[in-house]
């Protein structure tokens, strides 16, 4: 660990502030299916957590061209937010994230998102969910097409909110996107999720797991 506080936090989006794992995972299934039936066995689910959906499609059908991907990548997006509002009760923010988000505020900690969803997921999120009220759409970066991994939107999130990373609290629920945070000198990583997986999360190189924001230790930041 580079620093021993924080000074700006960095939250990664699905499977964090957003459990909607298993969303993702019924969604790129479908997408299997669909570009190879049901007779190819599909990749595990955690073969489909944290890379960029461009990545991915070239991984799962790499004679596509660009244009194709692109439509394949819009395609499960679509399928995605159809899961999501079949299932309105759990689309809700993480236990303790709008309390993390008011404590932010009011201590004047800068935070942003670097999420790897593309525009139409990040609209459905700012209509179903109150980020507005904290985070504005300036401070949300996503998969437009200009980073090439998690790690380059954590730099890009690191300079919209005046904060070097190597001064950032990093949250991320994959061990690849954690990887490139603690390559790239994130000050402070930390890993969320189940019991299950803190042991990926720790191999992974995070300084400190939790299970929800309601564990999030404020002495983790200076105000």
């Amino acid at each position: 660990m580079s620093t021993a506080y924080a000074r700006g936090v960095i939250f990664d989006f699905n499977g964090t502030l957003f459990f909607d794992t298993i969303f993702h995972e019924e969604a790129w299934r479908e997408i299997f299916i669909e570009l190879h039936g049901e007779t190819k066995e599909a990749p595990g689910d955690s073969f489909f957590r944290g890379p960029r959906n461009d990545t991915l499609i070239q991984a799962i059908a790499p004679k596509m061209t660009e244009e194709e991907r692109r439509q394949c990548s819009v395609r499960k997006e679509s399928i995605y937010r159809s899961i999501c509002m079949k299932n309105p009760e759990q689309v809700h923010l993480a236990a303790g994230a709008e309390e993390l988000f008011e404590d932010l505020t009011r201590k004047k900690i800068p935070f942003a998102l670097a999420t790897a969803s593309i525009l139409d997921n990040i609209d459905f999120y700012y209509r179903e969910f109150p980020l507005e009220k904290w985070i504005s759409r300036e401070l949300c970066v996503y998969d437009d097409g200009n980073y090439m991994n998690k790690g380059e939107m954590h730099l890009e999130a690191a300079r919209r909110i005046g904060v070097p990373l190597s001064e950032c609290l990093v949250i991320e629920d994959s061990p690849k996107a954690i990887a490139h945070a603690k390559k790239n000198g994130a000050g402070i990583v930390i890993g969320i999720g189940e019991d299950a997986v803190h042991t990926n999360l720790l191999e992974a190189g995070v300084d400190y797991c939790i299970h929800d924001f309601t564990e999030f230790n404020l002495a983790w930041l200076k105000s």
